[in-house]
């Protein structure tokens, strides 16, 4: 028995095949197989061969297994896949090692793989830097990407704010967008970075720093004047929403996010007190502010 892909094409026994594979060409192909029937779908175990057919319907197969290593399960095969399994005429394992380096990577760190030949998926279980089965399905290739662009730049119609601390207009933002929901849309990283086309942005990677398209996003962004009367207080924390999206991974333990200048109390009258950041220059900065009538604390 030999089992091959030619010209990306599965070939059976000399026989050619396409997915869905019909069961009855499989038995002309390979004999009699052993059916068990499971709750969702139909298995059929040549156990002379190694082989297994998953079919949905009973009349065609979708997924053929070449079991190189049997489990124990009522459906596997008594005996192992241990013909000839040849690739565009070289054998499987070789094919698998050598095709590329991401996948060669993947069988040194002990972890399955895929590779797509023409319309044909094959899947590689790999366990212990063996390979156990080889899974053969048809390709369908994932829809394209739909991108969202809600994040997209968008000039407010009324009059933008201009701000001469971008860590104070970050402290504006976290109770304009985060506490009362007012600036849309509500930002949030992870939401951000899978809608972002130009390129793929790695978060666990990248978070311990500032993401220089996250900064663009905020410092471009556009606050309307008329939400100036809804600033009351506020309340820099640790842990607010607004620092967890600019810098994901930041400790909390520095200076980062301390306002430097506060002249930007100009923009926002009803504003009455503000709890800070530790600052050394803290008697300074209180000093100002109780100047402008606002009530100031350290955290």
């Amino acid at each position: 028995m030999q089992i091959a892909i030619i010209e990306d094409q599965l070939v059976v026994n000399n026989v050619k095949m396409s997915f869905p594979l019909s069961l009855s060409g499989l038995t002309d192909a390979l004999g009699n197989a052993r059916h068990v029937k499971k709750k969702h779908n139909h298995i059929y175990t040549w156990d002379d061969a190694g082989i297994l057919g998953y079919s949905q319907n009973g009349k065609e197969v979708e997924g053929l297994v070449l079991d190189i290593h049997p489990g124990k399960y009522d459906f596997s095969p008594k005996t192992a896949f241990q013909s000839s399994f040849m690739m565009n005429e070289i054998m499987y394992a070789d094919y698998f090692q050598s095709h590329t380096k991401a996948l060669r990577k993947v069988i040194e760190e002990d972890d399955s793989g895929t590779l797509v030949l023409g319309e044909l998926d094959l899947f590689f279980d790999i366990e212990d830097h063996i390979i156990k089965s080889i899974s053969i399905t048809q390709y369908i290739a994932p829809a394209p990407k739909v991108y969202s662009d809600k994040y997209a730049f968008k000039p407010i119609e009324g009059e933008k704010m201009e701000f001469t601390d971008f860590n104070f207009k970050l402290a504006v933002i976290q109770q304009l967008m985060y506490v009362k929901n007012l600036l849309q849309p509500v930002f949030d990283l992870y939401e951000f970075v899978e809608n972002y086309q130009p390129r793929k942005i790695n978060v666990e990677k990248e978070g311990y720093a500032f993401i220089p398209e996250v900064t663009a996003y905020f410092e471009s962004l556009e606050i309307d004047r008329k939400f100036a009367d809804e600033i009351t207080e506020i309340q820099q924390d640790g842990g607010d929403d607004i620092y967890l999206n600019m810098l994901r991974f930041w400790s909390g333990e520095d200076d980062t996010f301390n306002i430097q200048n506060f002249e930007d109390v100009r923009h926002f009258k009803n504003l009455q007190s503000m709890n800070l950041f530790y600052a050394d220059n803290f008697g300074e900065i209180k000093a100002y502010l109780s100047a402008q009538n606002i009530e100031a604390d350290m955290i």
